[in-house]
């Protein structure tokens, strides 16, 4: 198994002293980029590229080419888990995933394909194998998987939605049956995860992105509990592990009980606040609005100080955003965010 490179983002996970804050940038390989525009009108498509490995290093790389970046993160989709369940994932443009056929009932369950085969998904390694070449151990790589919960909300549904309809009703009516799903998943997830560490990764990140659906009891019964059961069952067990949600703001007492190293967190929440209350138990990612990124370059460089203020002196800090970067902010804006990380920050790692 590759060895990861003791390099400022994993010394900052270890709450290491540094030099500075660490920072990287959701979504930085995409769709606001020019030439992830360029490359995705010749290779025919989002789920093309992603599936196609050469493809899939290559943009990757070009935020990593383009900004002092300190980690990449491999370009991918965390549905794409569906191929090793036999279901098809498309994306529509501008309406999001869409899923040929769903999970609703234990008649659905029974159906899908259970062997989980990472052969499956081998697209994936193939993908990581190449960047890691690429990357020449200068920048850890980051991979990752959804949450079984987020994951399940995707299957139940069909597609991507606001409302989550269906899956309430199945959590009031069939809650069986949506832990069974969520086993199922979970099961799936330890397989795919633990090929990417094997493939070269060298952190993994869990996306929760619809944890805040639940509340308090059910985030508890529905999500953390096979996040835990999935980081349990990591094949190296000292890989660091990054957990995000958005709106956590009541879940302190939950999240408490989380075992991964670091919590990514949403523009909703006040960050030193949110460290204080864990305790300072785990090292934090976030939390920018990306909003931001469309103001003057003085109002990002405030609003970058705002954010280390907030989180405060020592380390444990990852600077990212509090959600995906979005096609409407422009490339110079992002570097305009690095340099205010990279000239801001130290002074609050020196205290």
């Amino acid at each position: 198994m590759p060895q990861t490179c003791d390099h400022l983002l994993l010394r900052a996970i270890r709450k290491e002293r540094i030099e500075r804050t660490p920072v990287w940038i959701m979504r930085q390989a995409g769709r606001y980029l020019p030439e992830y525009i360029s490359l995705k009108n010749r290779a025919g498509g989002f789920i093309k590229m992603v599936k196609n490995p050469d493809i899939a290093c290559e943009i990757t790389m070009q935020p990593i080419k383009r900004f002092s970046l300190d980690c990449a993160i491999v370009f991918s989709d965390i549905l794409v888990i569906s191929d090793m369940f036999g279901i098809e994932l498309s994306f529509e443009e501008n309406k999001g995933p869409r899923f040929d056929k769903t999970i609703r009932s234990e008649t659905d369950l029974k159906k899908i394909k259970r062997d989980y085969d990472v052969e499956d998904v081998n697209y994936v390694f193939d993908a990581i194998s190449k960047i890691k070449s690429d990357l020449n151990n200068e920048k850890p790589l980051i991979g990752f998987i959804g949450s079984p919960w987020t994951v399940a909300t995707y299957f139940i549904e069909g597609n991507s939605t606001k409302v989550f309809d269906i899956v309430k009703n199945m959590m009031r009516e069939n809650k069986v049956l949506l832990q069974n799903i969520l086993e199922e998943i979970t099961s799936a997830s330890i397989k795919y995860i633990n090929q990417q560490i094997i493939a070269g990764i060298d952190v993994v990140m869990i996306f929760d992105t619809w944890g805040g659906l639940l509340n308090t009891n059910d985030f508890s019964d529905l999500s953390i509990k096979y996040v835990n059961k999935i980081r349990e069952s990591l094949v190296n067990p000292a890989i660091p592990v990054i957990y995000y949600t958005r709106e956590p703001q009541d879940k302190i007492e939950v999240l408490r009980n989380l075992n991964v190293d670091v919590i990514g967190i949403d523009s909703s929440v006040k960050i030193g606040e949110f460290r204080k209350a864990l305790n300072d138990k785990f090292a934090i990612q976030g939390n920018l609005d990306k909003e931001i990124l469309k103001l003057n370059e003085d109002q990002i460089f405030t609003a970058v100080d705002g954010v280390l203020n907030e989180y405060g002196c020592n380390t444990g800090h990852i600077f990212n955003l509090g959600t995906g970067i979005t096609p409407d902010i422009q490339p110079e804006k992002v570097e305009c965010l690095l340099n205010a990380v990279e000239q801001l920050s130290p002074q609050y790692n020196q205290r």
